[in-house]
């Protein structure tokens, strides 16, 4: 199939220029944020930093937040390899969408620290997206896009304000030379009290981020355990019975796409179908067999999601049955060494589907 990516110019037209909040240039205050926001025909991109103004070492969070019509797939920005400009990307999560007014909500949150002090710059990140909604395609096939946030800027402070470093190293300077004709004698004491304050200081700071970490960290749980949860809840939840049968078969293709990007690390949920099918048979973690089982059943998922086809409730018993048994076929049996006390409920934002 022939794409056409739309940037820029063609887009921008129907919607209007980017916007971008944030401080108005002074001090942000403690607790603020800054954000910047674009949108371009179906899409909305905001990336968000909470907060504004941080200390040294201390974290913070990056939201990247996309709103999208529904039928509108969204490729949400992976998190770099390395740093992303003067900030460590500590810790990432990757909540599953959610419905909301306009269609559907993707989230990321990145936890972000930086050791370098001042107004620091977060680069614009990049999200990309294909419009499958009936009567928007061109002449050659769906529309694709991208949006590009501002960057945005993080007031990083030390541990002594700037006022305070500046009078302190005038105090320094004009006691050089009462230090340089004092006693040594009488000087080891306090020598040995500042050394014995830096070290507590610097124990106090490497605890402190030890702590926060532990507490960012999730629990773990093995995907097939996860999978097979979140298709016990779908089954409890009879949207079949209700009539959603457009509902039921894209939550069950969500819930085979976030267990294949577990189990495998294939990033399922962020690509189109075709684009992910081509990643699988370049791939060989999948048996032959997996990947043909795979292909069917989300080729006939896209079917029903995009109107082309209306099952029958055996249809779409049967399409469950695919899904456990793909799960319980690829599953690792070394994951059951994960916590077992992990929480495995269902994320309760998808009761609003």
């Amino acid at each position: 199939m022939i794409r056409r990516r739309i940037t820029g110019v063609l887009l921008a037209t129907a919607v209007g220029l980017p916007a971008c909040t944030g401080d108005d240039g002074g001090e942000p205050e403690p607790g603020s944020s800054v954000e910047t926001r674009i949108g371009r025909g179906p899409v909305t991109l905001t990336v968000r930093a909470e907060p504004a103004a941080v200390m040294v070492g201390e974290p913070f969070h990056l939201v990247i937040e996309v709103v999208a019509a529904e039928g509108v797939e969204v490729g949400m920005p992976q998190p770099p390899v390395e740093d992303l400009g003067p900030f460590a990307v500590r810790h990432t999560q990757a909540p599953r969408d959610v419905p909301v007014a306009k269609g559907r909500r993707y989230r990321r949150t990145w936890t972000l620290d930086t050791f370098s002090a001042g107004d620091n710059e977060i680069p614009a990140l990049t999200i990309t997206f294909v419009d499958r909604r009936s009567g928007s395609a061109t002449p050659t096939g769906p529309i694709e896009g991208e949006l590009i946030s501002d960057p945005l800027t993080v007031s990083v402070r030390s541990m002594l304000g700037a006022d305070q470093q500046e009078q302190d190293l005038r105090d320094i300077k004009s006691e050089v030379h009462d230090f340089l004709g004092a006693d040594l004698a009488r000087l080891w004491p306090a020598a040995v009290a500042l050394g014995l304050g830096l070290v507590v200081a610097v124990i106090a700071v490497i605890m402190t981020r030890r702590r926060r970490q532990l507490e960012l960290q999730e629990p773990v749980i093995a995907p097939d355990v996860w999978a097979q949860t979140q298709l016990d809840e779908l089954e409890r939840r009879k949207l079949i019975e209700q009539g959603r049968v457009h509902d039921f078969y894209f939550r069950l293709s969500s819930i085979v796409r976030q267990y294949l990007e577990r189990r495998f690390e294939l990033m399922a949920p962020e690509r189109t179908t075709e684009e992910f099918l081509r990643e699988t048979r370049r791939s060989d973690v999948l048996t032959d067999d997996h990947k043909q089982l795979l292909t069917d059943f989300l080729r006939a998922a896209d079917m029903v999601k995009f109107a082309l086809h209306e099952p029958s409730a055996t249809e779409s018993g049967m399409a469950m049955t695919a899904a456990r048994g793909f799960v319980e076929q690829t599953a690792d049996n070394a994951d059951r060494d994960a916590d077992p006390n992990a929480d495995t409920s269902p994320d309760p934002m998808e009761h609003a589907a």
